[in-house]
């Protein structure tokens, strides 16, 4: 058995618009973490604790005892409280990590389990632990998940504003309930962005990332988005919406990527919102061992 792992993790961009809890892409930003047996930890103490959690919780269901003592060390590359699942990342790590220091005892259904269980929702956790873009569903007391592919081309345009939006405080403002109106707006539109983004038909993807259910409700904690949407959009992107919980801002486009950059750092700075910018890919690739001794 190893003593150590190093194990590279995605961060995700959930929702992505109208697929509320049940969309996930994995992005070409990542972060390494590495679980050990042998020496002390220096990770941000907040996410050790993420990563420790999910180790374990991976040790009890594979009915094996776990090490009195486990290190986690890394740097925290994916921002943190930003919409950009560095929560889903961070217990993919100690889940994946786990497994393999006790040999690989635990499926892709028991990991995503063990994942999902802690965060609550598994729009992040699929593509962290699979990597590309999930739809993941609850059926029954588990999850069912489908890579669905994304045609080739495509650019992720990442605001990422100074302010956090903790998902737990964002999730509090969300409706109860939709009206039928809404329900369909939402369905329909959710179905349109995964086949727009299965087969390149980029023209559809402006009209497939609207929402009714979360960001209306998220803009009362965030006023400037959906300035900083039209921004995006005038720009050259394609669509923008609210990742995850939020405050990241993503956009896709095929080109223009430094223009549409600088129109969302601009229009949000203007707004009182200061931030930088990343331009990433989507990524096929999850969470993975990438060294071990």
């Amino acid at each position: 058995m190893p003593q150590s792992v190093t194990v590279r993790v995605p961060a995700t961009s959930a929702n992505l618009g109208p697929g509320f809890d049940s969309l996930g892409l994995a992005l070409t930003l990542t972060q390494e973490i590495t679980l050990s047996l042998a020496y002390g930890g220096d990770l941000n103490s907040g996410l050790a604790r993420l990563v420790l959690d999910a180790a374990r919780s991976a040790y009890r269901l594979a009915e094996v005892a776990a090490p009195p003592e486990i290190a986690v060390r890394g740097g925290a590359a994916i921002p943190i409280g930003r919409g950009l699942g560095a929560s889903a990342a961070a217990r993919a790590a100690g889940i994946v990590g786990a497994n393999a220091l006790m040999g690989g005892r635990l499926t892709d259904g028991q990991m995503l389990a063990i994942g999902a269980g802690l965060e609550g929702h598994a729009d992040n956790m699929a593509p962290a632990l699979f990597g590309g873009l999930r739809v993941v569903v609850r059926v029954d007391d588990g999850w069912r998940h489908i890579a669905v592919p994304v045609a080739p081309g495509l650019k992720v345009v990442l605001f990422v504003p100074d302010f956090e939006m903790p998902t737990g405080e964002s999730r509090k403002l969300l409706p109860a309930t939709l009206s039928k109106e809404d329900a369909v707006h939402n369905i329909g539109r959710a179905a349109m962005l995964v086949g727009a983004l299965a087969t390149g038909q980029w023209d559809a993807l402006d009209a497939a990332t609207q929402d009714r259910l979360h960001q209306p409700a998220r803009s009362r904690i965030f006023p400037a988005m959906p300035a900083i949407f039209a921004a995006a959009r005038n720009a050259g992107a394609l669509c923008a919406y609210l990742s995850g919980g939020g405050s990241t801002i993503a956009a896709f486009a095929t080109g223009d990527e430094e223009r549409i950059a600088r129109a969302m750092v601009e229009e949000a700075a203007a707004r009182g919102y200061p931030g930088r910018t990343l331009v990433v890919e989507p990524s096929p690739v999850g969470a993975g061992v990438v060294s071990s001794q």
